[in-house]
């Protein structure tokens, strides 16, 4: 085989596994046969379950404590264009932790009375270096309900003495187990109740189990090349590196 066979083969497998690559080949490198054949590969990794492929999904793992449930979801980065044909990450990605009280009848779990608390790329670096042989603290200044999703400051000012924090403990409890604590403080004093929040039930805590521990480390220690957007640029990267090898062994097409 070639240097030009070799890699027109990786580079239509790197276009597999990452669609996103398709939509930075110069289409001057694609003969209309393998431009073709590009389309249908595409739509090959498209297909889901009969169907097309859906366009959004919404990874999220949860864990059923006795009084309280944690659930762990994603919000992923924000790109933006950068020149004419190429793309970076704007804003990272980050971890969402909700801690959702059950309801006093015991069925069922408040699911819009959660309490959330957001890990950037570092905080969850800093979890799993440190858990769970030793405790992380992690606080959050609190601007309001508004901002309560984690996702945005609502402008709300606070002045010296009289900030509320949202603090997040974690520490290894008996045997193998380990407790995740939510709770607004205050001056260090926790139990506060943020005005703006119509029902709070902090402190929340869940006792997670070795088991489910090991799964949350294993979605924090996956999840980190996601938020930072690194396995997206660089498959978009390697294919266009891949096209400009191709480019220049073949003369322009393969």
């Amino acid at each position: 085989r070639t240097i030009a066979s070799r890699a027109t083969t990786s580079f239509s497998s790197t276009l597999t596994r990452s669609p996103a690559a398709l939509f930075l080949t110069p289409r001057r490198l694609l003969s209309p046969e393998k431009l073709s054949l590009v389309s249908d590969r595409y739509v090959a990794f498209r297909a889901f379950s009969g169907g097309p492929m859906p366009l959004r999904a919404f990874p999220q793992y949860t864990i059923f404590g006795t009084t309280t449930a944690l659930s762990v979801r994603s919000i992923l980065p924000q790109f933006k264009r950068a020149g004419s044909d190429g793309v970076s990450v704007e804003r990272r990605g980050k971890l969402v932790l909700e801690f959702v009280p059950r309801a006093q009848t015991g069925a069922g779990f408040l699911w819009k009375e959660k309490t959330p608390f957001s890990l950037s790329v570092e905080e969850i670096g800093l979890c799993i270096s440190q858990l769970p042989g030793n405790s992380v603290e992690l606080s959050h200044a609190y601007y309001g309900a508004e901002s309560d999703d984690e996702g945005s400051r609502s402008g709300v000012t606070q002045t010296s003495g009289d900030s509320i924090e949202k603090v997040l403990t974690i520490q290894q409890a008996e045997g193998s187990s380990v407790k995740f604590t939510v709770d607004y403080m205050k001056n260090g004093v926790g139990g506060e109740d943020p005005s703006g929040i119509v029902f709070s039930h902090t402190p929340l805590e869940v006792m997670v189990q070795a088991g489910e521990f090991e799964v949350l480390k294993s979605i924090f220690q996956t999840s980190i090349p996601y938020l930072i957007g690194w396995n997206t640029t660089m498959d978009i990267a390697s294919a266009n590196a891949i096209s400009r090898g191709v480019e220049r062994s073949s003369g322009g097409y393969y």
